[in-house]
């Protein structure tokens, strides 16, 4: 188990976060560049001061500043995965592995357990061969094997930060290193903490998200309830919810509520957490929309026209235009799903908003209009 509570002031990297991940758990943070995730990594690492806060791994403290403890980075158990590999170019892929080990243990035996971690990553054949020689999945594999080594060198309790770690190669690659990790992650049960842009990938492999801007997390938890469900228009915005429109919150029966946008009227569901009257921003997620070329009977059916439509391979991405006030939304088909629609540009078409998929947010005092 991983908790951490950092706090660090200061224009250039301030921090303000606390996060938990458990054993044998995926914690993905993402934000946009300059938010302080990788900080967050460095900080893990004894790598960089804070002012205050507490690290601690399985029970292990290695940062508590009440006390004035800072564990030195050598003496962390942590295994870090880069962009680029950082492997040295003169060593082959047994001895790069060997480095993440502890160095009491005997060349011979350093070696012996790096090729067991090589076969683990299935490149048992290769650990003669230096990073040149290596493909670029290769050697983030031989990364991977390393900063396994070094969590888990000597029995210590360790922790597995990835950094960007699968950004540099290409998208067959990338899939077959997920597939990679997860594999590591069944027989390795360590905490891991992944840096990624990538909200796929942190979909796909995370167990829990957590959305960093301005090195606060703004919200953390499961995957699915985060894209779906954001705090705030911010987090909206980070995870990739383009349309965020304003609305006036109205109570219906119970558990159930309306959105007064502009001349429509929108069924959602009420939680008891917004107040009768509380202007709000609603968003509502791809999976919640629906499109028809004949009118439906029921709530939440609008009448809209394709403003732009842009065929790329099987997919097409669609902004239609809605009756709200400067109402416009994106959305991704695919090609078969345009087809059969017989969708094109200015073409009307009427949009099914599921009310379960309809997230209503409070607007913040301040907070700019969408």
């Amino acid at each position: 188990m991983l908790e951490l509570r950092l706090r660090r002031a200061g224009p250039e990297i301030p921090l303000d976060v606390a996060l938990s991940c458990a054993q044998g758990e995926l914690l993905a943070l993402v934000g946009p560049s300059g938010s302080g995730k990788t900080s967050v990594l460095r900080a893990i690492a004894g790598l960089l001061p804070v002012e205050s806060g507490r690290v601690v791994v399985a029970g292990q403290v290695w940062t508590d500043s009440a006390t004035g403890l800072h564990r030195p980075p050598e003496a962390r158990r942590v295994g870090m995965v880069f962009q680029h590999y950082a492997l040295f170019p003169h060593l082959d892929a047994v001895d790069n592995v060997a480095l993440g080990l502890p160095t009491r243990l005997s060349r011979a035996l350093a070696r012996e357990h790096a090729q067991s971690l090589l076969a683990d990553m299935r490149l048992a054949d290769l650990g003669h061969r230096r990073p040149h020689e290596l493909s670029g999945g290769q050697r983030q594999r031989v990364a991977l094997a390393r900063a396994l080594a070094r969590a888990t060198g000597d029995g210590e309790p360790g922790v597995l930060l990835l950094d960007e770690a699968f950004a540099a190669v290409d998208q067959p690659t990338r899939h077959a290193l997920w597939d990679e990790l997860m594999r590591l992650r069944e027989r390795h049960p360590l905490p891991v903490v992944m840096v990624t842009h990538d909200l796929h990938e942190a979909r796909l492999l995370a167990d829990q998200l957590c959305i960093v801007d301005g090195g606060q997390a703004l919200q953390c938890g499961a995957p699915e309830r985060v894209l779906a469900g954001p705090r705030n228009a911010r987090v909206a915005e980070l995870v990739g919810l383009r349309d965020v429109f304003s609305a006036r919150f109205e109570k219906a029966a119970p558990g159930e509520a309306c959105l007064h946008w502009g001349t429509e009227r929108l069924s959602t569901r009420d939680k008891n957490r917004i107040d009768e009257g509380t202007l709000v921003h609603w968003v509502v997620s791809g999976e919640f929309v629906h499109l028809h070329r004949e009118p439906l009977v029921g709530p939440n059916v609008l009448r809209a026209r394709v403003e732009r439509l842009r065929r790329l391979g099987d997919s097409a991405h669609l902004l239609l235009h809605l009756p709200g006030p400067e109402a416009r939304l994106h959305q991704t088909l695919s090609a078969r799903e345009v087809a059969a629609l017989r969708l094109e540009e200015g073409a009307q078409i009427w949009v099914h908003l599921d009310p379960r998929g309809l997230h209503v947010m409070p607007v913040k005092t301040g907070e700019p209009a969408p």
